[in-house]
């Protein structure tokens, strides 16, 4: 059987910790590598001489003796001196610990936990350095007979090659792709490599002329800076040295230590500089990305956060004035109107987050029916009319006297217009002109009522607010945009100060408050995602601040003999009063619910955990059973698998309320025996539809 033409390097991955070994070991596999393991230190020495593998991943912490001790008694053996060492240290990694590890002769540093590609990097780096520095020594003992072999040698390599004599300053070898990022002949920068530095950003201009003039000492030079590509594409370099030292002493005596040719010691003058340079611009782009990433997601939370007090703030001025010894009945009222008001557009805030979330992970899916788009469109302008008539503004609303047959989702639709009339409303100053304009586009010939395929309908929102900027049309569709410093409408502090003083500008001359979103917010972004989901586009366009904006949602047509307009509304369902158990540890949440039920005529026992639940159940045999989930001692999935067992529930409704409202909640909780799940909170209507289905004339 042939041996194996090209083996995988092995690496030996020391670490006395199983998980961090294990996924070292993992990352290392996926890499390609070869992979041997130990967990101490002394094994690792036996394992080194007995396999010679490419790299050592060492610990620095090891249950025997410590990592730096392995690495000096690896560097110490003629046998395995030349054997790369990659220290690895968990936490934040000191200076001293750096020199330590430098000093004890490993060829890399590396702070855990680290991520796999930076891991691979470092691995490949040091392997290529050991590649080039094997391909130098092996051609320099036989330099005439391996000239050409050590040329394809180089040139196979994506980095760039070079070879230096520092007493003449001029290159000996370089690879050819030197030329192609210096914009110089082969010729020019053989004889001045000083020419290279014309390339090198300005800014590290002076530092890099200072690590030449300090490599040309003593044959050392690790460093990155950025240069200009001859096409004018800007680049980011490391750069790394190494110094070749002559077999002979400087009185031409062998300087050898021994048969094995082990160079002369440091302390003499290099006779060659060897290097590589190599292209790290993806690798430091992807970690800027990582930062900036997490940069995003900081100003995504504080954005959320702001969103969210908003409407807060009213809640908790209208729950003071009921506070009050004696409020009056107006204020009471008023009181009243705040926190159904606000209450509803903190719902919608979050079902907005919760519908982003689901749509980014795919989960998010539309009911197709064939619509009339002036219906969502005349719901949506009822939806958003108290902050209209707030706001004093004047609405016009064109449609066209034929239906705009369109297939997608009712509700969807109608949150799409509702949001940007909300949002037109809010940044329109007091008295403004908001318009909706509805018709087939009529830059499409075929886009005509009687179209059979390939028609659009184009709705416009425009308003004469207060425009948008050019910097916050483009990050208009994104909550966590970048910063655009230049921008007076993007989102970053500056400009939203400035928006917000504009803002309160608007809400000083409106008796309601101020819409609840700052700066675009997560209701555009679910926008867009929803015209997308509809096969749709949105654009947004305005002149500039000050003159107002429009929204252009455009929609594919419906073909007409596919348009089936529906029959009309189902009739009015009469409630029936029903015995209800209401279970939850939140006080002020039982009592809500326990007052609103009561309202509606029915009965209700309450109480405020699983195991008095099971008690009151008993005597109390309700017909529906509204559970939180989340309690203490006993959860709602405890608690509703025990009331499944009581002979007096059955034939129960058993119904989860609970605040957890995703897919995968309600799947485990019907699976632990509810009939039903609810999300907090709890529309009035969905809990009389709910009631209403235990009337058996209606099941029938």
């Amino acid at each position: 059987m042939k041996p194996q033409a090209n083996r995988a390097p092995l690496i030996l991955n020391v670490e006395d910790r199983e998980g961090p070994r294990y996924v070292k070991s993992r990352i290392l596999h996926r890499g390609g590598f070869s992979v041997i393991e130990a967990v101490t230190g002394h094994s690792a020495l036996s394992l080194v001489r007995q396999h010679a593998p490419s790299l050592i991943l060492l610990s620095a912490k090891l249950p025997d003796i410590s990592g730096l001790e392995v690495c000096r008694l690896l560097k110490e053996d003629p046998q395995t001196a030349r054997t790369l060492v990659l220290l690895t240290s968990p936490g934040l990694a000191q200076s001293r610990q750096r020199v330590e590890a430098l000093n004890c002769g490993a060829d890399g540093y590396l702070v855990e936990p680290a991520e796999p590609e930076e891991l691979l990097s470092s691995i490949q780096a040091l392997l290529r350095l050991r590649g080039a520095e094997d391909a130098y020594h092996r051609t320099s003992r036989a330099l005439h007979e391996h000239e050409d072999m050590f040329r394809q040698l180089a040139e196979s390599l994506a980095d760039v090659v070079w070879i230096l004599d520092p007493a003449t300053r001029r290159l000996l070898f370089a690879s050819s792709s030197l030329a192609t990022v210096c914009g110089h002949s082969a010729e020019q920068l053989m004889e001045d490599p000083r020419l290279c530095l014309e390339r090198v950003a300005p800014a590290d201009r002076a530092r890099v002329e200072a690590a030449v003039e300090s490599m040309l000492r003593d044959g050392s030079m690790d460093l990155e800076f950025a240069l200009t590509l001859p096409s004018g594409e800007p680049r980011e370099i490391r750069a790394r040295a190494f110094p070749v030292r002559s077999h002979g002493g400087a009185d031409g005596t062998d300087g050898t230590d021994g048969t094995d040719g082990a160079p002369a010691a440091a302390g003499t003058p290099p006779l060659r500089i060897a290097g590589i340079c190599q292209d790290v611009t993806l690798q430091n782009r992807a970690g800027r990305a990582l930062h900036d990433e997490e940069r995003r997601k900081d100003q995504f939370l504080a954005m959320l956060a702001h969103e969210l007090r908003n409407p807060l703030a009213p809640l908790r001025s209208a729950a003071d004035l009921l506070q009050q010894l004696a409020p009056t009945r107006e204020d009471m009222f008023r009181a009243r109107d705040i926190i159904g008001r606000q209450v509803h557009h903190l719902t919608r805030l979050v079902d907005e987050l919760l519908d982003i979330s689901r749509f980014n992970q795919g989960r998010i899916t539309l009911r197709q029916d064939l619509v009339e788009l002036r219906t969502a469109l005349n719901t949506a302008v009822e939806a958003v009319r108290p902050v209209l008539d707030g706001y004093r503004h004047t609405l016009r609303l064109s449609l066209p006297e034929q239906p705009l047959p369109v297939r997608g989702d009712l509700v969807r639709l109608t949150q799409i217009f509702s949001n940007l009339l909300q949002n037109a409303a809010a940044y329109t100053p007091a008295g403004g002109m908001i318009s909706v304009e509805a018709g087939f586009d009529e830059s499409a010939p075929q886009a005509i009522p009687d179209a059979v395929s390939g028609g659009q309908v184009t709705v416009r929102v425009r308003d004469n607010g207060t425009g948008l900027s050019e910097a916050l049309q483009r990050q208009l569709f994104d909550p966590l945009a970048p910063p655009d410093p230049g921008a007076p409408g993007a989102p970053t502090d500056q400009r939203e100060q400035s928006e917000r003083s504009e803002r309160s500008d608007i809400a000083t001359q409106t008796p309601r408050s101020a819409f609840p979103h700052d700066g675009p917010g997560i209701g555009l972004t679910l926008v867009q995602k929803l015209v997308q989901l509809h096969g749709g586009t949105i654009r947004a366009y305005s002149a500039g601040p000050g003159q107002g904006s429009t929204f252009t949602v455009t929609l594919p047509v419906e073909p007409w003999q596919n348009w089936h307009p529906g029959s009309g509304k189902a009739g009015t369902r009469r409630s029936v009063p029903r015995r209800i158990l209401v279970v939850d540890d939140n006080v002020d949440a039982l009592e809500a619910m326990t007052m609103a039920l009561q309202a509606m005529g029915h009965t209700v026992v309450t109480a405020p955990d699983g195991p008095s639940a099971l008690a009151r159940a008993i005597a109390a045999r309700p017909e529906v059973v509204l559970l939180d989930l989340g309690m203490p001692a006993m959860d709602g999935f405890e608690t509703v698998r025990r009331l499944r067992a009581l002979p007096e529930l059955r034939g129960a409704r058993l119904v989860a309320l609970t605040g957890f409202g995703q897919p995968e909640d309600r799947r485990r909780a019907l699976a632990a025996g509810f009939d039903q799940h609810l999300v907090k909170p709890a529309d009035l209507d969905a809990l009389t539809r709910l009631l209403d289905e235990l009337d058996p004339q209606q099941q029938a």
